[in-house]
């Protein structure tokens, strides 16, 4: 087994790269940040204690000058809550990134924290969620969304070929720093990663990627993959339509001989992932195919390929790849109908591995949205959507939705949103149980002042009603109402504050899912830029 980048290693090398760019500091060096600041007040619905408060603070900083770069992140979480069973892991402060990296003439060198991916995802990617922090259930600390490296990475581009070479340890992004004071690892095991790539003639493309990765005694475990993009009417040179392809072939310790010979259910792990589209003009049609077969890696984000939407009660519902055994595809097409209306209309399946084949999510997706041509005096959209996901147990779902904005006289403009939707999920003796969303927020704007707003949500969804110390429900429905107000305070900060009941429930973001938790109270978010 290879060692790791310890702790001092990397200090110390962070270390001589900083004394080494304050004495090479030229006068043209510059500093730039972001602080993120959230206080609240208030407490989880249904939690014992009504009046908790805590606050969060993160601030990002960089120093560049010339092809040098240097960064760090702080981290601080602290709340009033001082019971025994998680008040001291509840608190910590900390620095929880630091870097340096230096770039110059297609080669460069980074050490500490990074972010990288290798071929589209199928081995390895890691990633941050700009702006969102991570509320764990049990320790209730907050976190920023990211999983990340740290160790060193190395990348180079000569011409039309490109290269990265990395080594660090992972923190896969589902633990708080808190937990470090009980000696819990956030970085566990050591992920080695290579990739070469090359791009040819008409925006062709063909590359490979290798990766390693060791975990104490486990035994260490090896994938490679081939990837490879091409537009074949680029190639005919055919102008006024496009049709771009993209593959990506991964498997576990693969040899030359066996390399594309897969099948489902086989002993070793592999994964697979194409797509392909038809542009022309305004038309654009898609489709991707995805066969992921033993490769949860915990270190890796395969595409999903199912849509992810902005309407709410549609984005709490969209489905979580299980990359241990999923096959599906997703078809997507777009365009005009007329010059004020767009349609766009999504299919989406993923079925379970073969021994668990009744495991299905399914969904039919359509919206038309309507504005005057070169204009944005206002504009709406409505959608429909049905489906099921017998993953989560849903065995019917369909929903209704209507949004729409409209700017006013003296620099005012409007918004409102309307959802509804019912859901069956398979109840105990055989019979669907259904329940019932229905969602509606409006809001007024003014450029220069601010926004303000109100949204509503009345749910007859069984996870959500209140309930008694035995956890028998108490109410039929349960009713989410909330005030929020935000501005810009100048040119460099943005506030925003919420009052109120939140629902709490599944959030995705850039193709990544976390959960939301409730809260009965008032929320201050203030970010920051310099």
């Amino acid at each position: 087994m290879s060692p790791s980048v310890s702790a001092m290693q990397l200090r110390r090398v962070l270390a001589g790269v900083a004394l080494a760019g304050c004495f090479a500091m030229p006068v043209e060096a510059q500093i730039s940040g972001g602080n993120l600041l959230i206080g609240q007040a208030g407490n989880v619905i249904g939690a014992q204690r009504k009046d908790r408060s805590d606050l969060y603070e993160r601030l990002d900083l960089q120093w560049s000058s010339d092809a040098l770069t240097l960064g760090g992140r702080f981290e601080y979480d602290r709340s009033d809550d001082d019971r025994a069973d998680f008040g001291r892991a509840a608190a910590y402060q900390r620095l929880t990134q630091r870097w340096a990296e230096w770039d110059r003439d297609g080669l460069g060198v980074r050490v500490g924290n990074f972010y990288t991916i290798l071929g589209r995802g199928l081995l390895h990617r890691s990633w941050e969620l700009p702006g969102v922090v991570y509320d764990e259930v049990g320790t209730q600390t907050r976190y920023a969304a990211a999983r990340d490296l740290s160790g060193a990475r190395l990348h180079a581009e000569h011409g039309p070929v490109s290269a990265q070479l990395f080594r660090g340890r992972v923190n896969d992004g589902t633990s708080s720093p808190a937990l470090e004071a009980f000696g819990f690892e956030r970085y566990r095991g050591v992920l080695d990663g290579a990739e070469l790539r090359t791009r040819l003639p008409r925006g062709a493309s063909v590359g490979t990627a290798w990766s390693r990765y060791t975990y104490g005694d486990a035994p260490e475990r090896q994938y490679a993959s081939g990837f490879a993009e091409v537009d074949p009417l680029e190639v005919a040179g055919l102008k006024g339509w496009s049709a771009p392809f993209a593959f990506e072939y991964a498997a576990e310790r693969p040899s030359l001989l066996d390399w594309w010979q897969w099948r489902r259910g086989a002993e070793r792990a592999h994964a697979m992932y194409a797509s392909g589209g038809l542009l022309w003009q305004r038309y654009t049609f898609v489709a991707e195919y995805k066969d992921y077969d033993g490769f949860r890696l915990g270190l890796n984000d395969p595409p999903s390929l199912v849509r992810e939407h902005a309407a709410p009660l549609l984005n709490r519902d969209t489905h979580l790849l299980d990359a241990e055994g999923e096959e599906g595809f997703q078809l997507e097409a777009s365009g005009p109908l007329h010059p004020w209306v767009t349609f766009t209309t999504n299919f989406s399946r993923s079925d379970g591995a073969p021994g668990v084949r009744w495991l299905r999510f399914e969904e039919r997706y359509g919206e038309l949205h309507v504005a005057p041509p070169n204009s944005d005096a206002w504009e709406c959209t409505v959608f429909a959507d049905r489906g099921f996901n017998t993953f989560d147990f849903v065995i019917d779902r369909h929903s209704l939705g209507l949004e729409g904005s409209a700017r006013l006289p003296q620099k005012f403009a409007v918004s409102f949103d309307l959802e509804r939707k019912r859901v069956a999920t398979q109840g105990f003796f055989g019979s669907p149980e259904w329940f019932q969303d229905e969602f509606v927020s409006a809001s007024v704007s003014r450029a220069g002042w601010g926004r303000a707003g109100v949204s509503v949500t009345r749910t007859t969804d069984p996870r959500d009603l209140p309930s008694d110390d035995f956890g028998l429900p108490t109410a039929d429905r349960a009713l989410f109402a909330g005030f929020s107000l935000g501005g810009d305070v100048g040119q460099s900060h943005q506030v925003s504050l919420f009052a109120g009941r939140r629902r709490g429930g599944r959030a995705c973001t850039s193709g990544t899912c976390y959960d939301v938790p409730s809260l009965a109270g008032a929320e201050l978010r203030v970010t920051s830029r310099f």
